[in-house]
């Protein structure tokens, strides 16, 4: 019986870990970028721990190709996230139907998060 108890608490702090961002080494710029993520509300829809949710995930998503609403397609990279972040409703993504609102952030801002999504990608 202590075995099952001792399972069942990992499973939940496993569940309960996940919650939280990636553990990964960060420079100074992703550092910043992981926290004006989470004050900005990126992470109501892209996840607490960027794994997805309403919005795309953040891990692994540089190099990926993606399809977007009324044709088209294209690979995310540093432009296209920039872009994105910039002008959400420019390029939709088939399969999400939530378009990310518009921010009040700042170039350097939005460059810092860019550095954050490319480092979930390493």
């Amino acid at each position: 019986m202590r075995k099952l108890f001792l399972g069942a608490l990992a499973m939940a702090l496993v569940g309960c870990a996940s919650a939280q961002p990636l553990a990964v080494d960060l420079s100074p710029s992703a550092e910043r970028g992981l926290q004006l993520s989470q004050q900005s509300g990126c992470a109501s829809c892209h996840g607490s721990d960027f794994g997805g949710g309403t919005g795309p995930t953040w891990q692994g998503i540089i190099g990926q190709s993606v399809a977007f609403k009324g044709g088209g397609s294209g690979v995310v990279d540093r432009e296209y996230l920039i872009e994105s972040i910039k002008y959400p409703d420019m390029k939709k993504r088939v399969g999400y139907s939530v378009v990310m609102p518009y921010n009040n952030l700042t170039d350097e801002q939005i460059s810092d998060i860019v550095d954050y999504i490319e480092a979930l990608s390493n």
